[in-house]
């Protein structure tokens, strides 16, 4: 790296939200360097993990040019969805074309979507990346500079902590991180069934966690993610695979039918956690750096990119009304219109998790009639649908409107 790098705005960070602010930044004229650790490898392709992206997200991809370098025969559509108790008969059910929507969302391999953004970011004459430790970060008046080992460094009007859980720039900013670990993992892996997934999104809420089947673009491909005990999660993964696709399959109720092929298996720990604030004076945090959630919603990705979009229009609106991008005053617009969003859907998850594990009669009764009723309530599905979906709410603009 060269010594004395100026640019707008420092990124660090190079995966999912990182990439698409530093796209959406470069695309209105602003520069960037995005950082990523040494020997960073961004989609990876024996990454077993797939995303669920809301139509806001699909939206914001489309608007930072990432959603263009996608193979067509990537994305998966879920045009329906499926959610039932397997310690009761409550269920509930949604459906695109009850809303004159072609999907609600998209899977995809996060493996092919970080490629995406990393082959986009290459193309932006705007955006330089490197690949350097970061020892110390120092703030003036007037600017923020981050220290790198090998004795150089960069400066800026602005950092963006877009790191991850471990954000080294949460930690060099002395940005308290409150976590609560859910004693819990997700075993992710991909399967080929012997019935097609109808572009259905399906999920069943069991004794330790919910398991998901989540539709890949062929028709009897599904991305897994079974959230379960840690000891349940170490024998899956490390049992043979005749023995994993009994269990996997006789705990779906063989809906899909047999477990034919699967990748893979990874475990990652469950948590959720918020940051006690998302900005100070030329620091904002986004994505996991700031918040993270439990997956049984699929909505730790999307509530990342709307962070990204959200903080994207802010600056940009800044800069047209030559505000200082790094100022107290920009960047608290910013975390006012994030911070609650992802508090309220960690709490609502929260809710969820607890009371679909809960062993008391009382609790089983109310989740299973709460989801036969909700079902029949044709006004609120379609809000949960808008809202899951990305198609309402305290959007940015481009989350509503790519162009």
């Amino acid at each position: 790296m060269n010594t004395g790098i100026n640019v707008d705005v420092i990124i660090v960070g190079g995966g999912l939200t990182g990439g698409t602010l530093a796209l959406l930044l470069a695309r209105s004229g602003l520069r960037c360097l995005l950082l990523e650790r040494p020997g960073s490898k961004p989609g990876q392709a024996d990454d077993p993990r797939a995303l669920a992206i809301t139509r806001a997200s699909e939206n914001i991809l489309r608007a930072a040019g990432a959603w263009e370098y996608l193979p067509e025969d990537i994305p998966g559509r879920i045009e329906k969805m499926q959610v039932w108790d397997a310690r009761g008969k409550g269920h509930i059910e949604f459906d695109s074309a009850e809303l004159c929507e072609a999907s609600l969302g998209y899977i995809i391999p996060q493996a092919s979507l970080e490629l995406a953004i990393q082959q986009a970011c290459s193309n932006q004459d705007a955006i330089q990346i490197r690949q350097a430790t970061i020892n110390d970060l120092g703030c003036s008046t007037e600017s923020i500079s981050l220290c790198f080992a090998e004795q150089s460094r960069a400066s800026a009007s602005l950092v963006v902590g877009a790191d991850g859980i471990r954000s080294l720039i949460r930690e060099l900013a002395g940005i308290p991180y409150l976590r609560h670990d859910y004693d819990q993992q997700a075993v992710a892996c991909r399967v080929k069934t012997s019935y097609a997934h109808d572009n259905t999104a399906r999920q069943v809420f069991l004794d330790d966690g919910p398991l998901a089947f989540l539709p890949l673009a062929h028709s009897n491909e599904c991305a897994i993610v079974w959230s379960t005990s840690p000891a349940h999660a170490r024998l899956l993964t490390t049992m043979n695979d005749k023995a994993f696709h009994t269990q996997l399959a006789e705990a779906f109720d063989y809906r899909l039918g047999k477990i034919i092929e699967s990748s893979e298996r990874s475990a990652f720990p469950l948590s959720h956690a918020q940051a006690t604030r998302y900005c100070q004076p030329r620091l904002a945090l986004t994505g996991d750096a700031a918040h993270c959630v439990h997956p049984l919603a699929g909505q730790g990705a999307n509530l990342g990119l709307l962070d990204s979009a959200s903080l994207a229009e802010v600056l940009i609106g800044a800069r047209q009304k030559v505000q200082d991008l790094g100022s107290v005053t920009v960047l608290r617009r910013y975390e006012r219109w994030r911070k609650g969003e992802n508090l309220f859907m960690i709490k609502l998850l929260q809710g969820f998790k607890y009371t679909f594990e809960s062993n008391l009669d009382s609790a089983k009764f109310a989740r299973n009639a709460g989801l036969d009723i909700t079902n029949t309530i044709t006004p609120l599905k379609h809000f949960m649908m808008r809202r899951a979906s990305g198609l309402s709410g305290d959007l940015p603009l481009i989350a509503r409107n790519p162009d």
